[in-house]
């Protein structure tokens, strides 16, 4: 089942005639491409109106592309011909931003329905701007609004196999970095966290023949202990010993990674770094293990949990969560998720361990899992960093 129809079968279960989509990860699911992750002077130039939306027709199956005219030629490259663009800046003559997009709005939501007045209109009601409430229900007000945001959750849980392909991709690109990281860790040399940080972004944009984009923390020796993400990276100079986290989720092609890594610079890890190490190696194979189809996201908390008592911790965080086009997508491995695994969804597990303000030790271990019929592939592959 492709994705349109994922969400046409959610949406009709929901009772709608038509759906509005305004928010970055629906309208790349949707959309089939890459909306830019940053709007920087764009985002401003449109007035805080959203740059790229679509328009979906739940009977006539139609998709509309809504767009800014600057994202014009990026819709083209992917072959959307069903657009309507609106002007969100022009530097020769005066321009009303909020006409032009009401005027596009309008004529996609026409086109994706039969234009009557009592349709019921699907919106994402956290995401959607007020203006866009305002055009739809002056334009349209004997229409009924529907919050569609958990149908579109449902549409996203289970991902595509070319949504697991782009997702491998993402993964691999994410090893990029933390393979940097590692090299670094065992070649000595003269470096800061931010040093460090450069050298990781042209390993991921090598990787992807192109600059991208990513977040996340790298943090060293002291900050290492306390667990308040993001707290780098920072001017602090890498010592010997130094013991680092690095968290890193690049976006490639709208769809993200996410994982994380610990390392010890230079030097053979002591018994606190070694101990704590170990743990969380441990509780991540164990999470790990547990994931397969039929089981809840809270059974698989349950089990870490076990193991961080084991071990002499106790659980600090969450651990872990679904990725897709949003980084940090649910389900999500707590104590109160009783949503349930199944084949193709696309998770990761964090375990994390930190010895507080008073310490320098932390660790945490992440990486990215296909659920298959007979447990978890991994999609990343890098080096962790004390396991040898």
């Amino acid at each position: 089942m492709d994705r349109i129809e994922k969400i046409r079968n959610e949406l009709k279960k929901a009772g709608a005639d038509v759906a509005v989509l305004v928010s970055a990860p629906d309208v790349v699911y949707a959309g089939g491409y890459e909306v830019p992750y940053w709007p920087a002077f764009m985002g401003d130039m449109s007035r805080g109106l959203p740059m790229a939306s679509v328009c979906i027709g739940i009977e006539s199956g139609i998709v509309w592309h809504l767009a800014s005219d600057f994202y014009k030629s990026r819709l083209q490259r992917a072959g959307k011909e069903q657009v309507s663009y609106f002007r969100s800046f022009c530097h020769t003559e005066e321009t009303d931003v909020t006409a032009n997009f009401k005027d596009a709005l309008l004529a996609a939501v026409k086109r994706c329905s039969d234009n009557t007045q009592q349709m019921t209109i699907g919106i994402e009601t956290e995401q959607c701007p007020a203006v866009v409430m305002e055009i739809l229900t002056e334009a349209y007000p004997r229409a009924a609004f529907l919050d569609i945001s958990a149908c579109m959750e449902r549409a996203r849980y289970i991902k595509t196999g070319e949504e697991i392909a782009m997702l491998e991709r993402a993964a691999a690109i994410a090893d990029a970095a933390q393979e940097r990281l590692y090299e670094i860790s065992k070649e000595e040399g003269e470096y800061t966290e931010l040093d460090i940080w450069f050298e990781v972004q042209k390993a991921v944009s090598g990787k992807n023949k192109g600059l991208t984009p990513f977040v996340g923390e790298l943090v060293s020796g002291p900050r290492t202990g306390l667990s308040d993400y993001p707290l780098g990276p920072g001017d602090r100079k890498i010592e010997r010993g130094d013991m680092a986290i690095m968290d890193i989720s690049p976006r490639v092609d709208g769809y993200w990674a996410d994982c994380s890594n610990s390392v010890v610079f230079w030097d053979t890890p002591n018994e606190e770094q070694r101990r704590y190490f170990t743990a969380v190696k441990e509780i991540y194979d164990i999470g790990r293990d547990a994931i397969c189809p039929g089981v809840t996201f809270r059974e698989v908390n349950r089990r870490m949990e076990e193991a961080y008592r084991k071990n002499g911790f106790e659980i600090c965080s969450y651990q872990g969560h679904q990725i897709g086009a949003s980084v940090n997508e649910r389900p999500r491995f707590t104590y109160c998720d009783e949503s349930v695994l199944e084949k193709d969804m696309v998770v990761c597990i964090e375990p994390q361990i930190y010895s507080g303000p008073s310490g320098k030790t932390g660790v945490r271990l992440e990486r990215m899992l296909h659920v298959t019929e007979n447990g978890a592939r991994e999609l990343n592959h890098f080096r962790w960093g004390c396991d040898n």
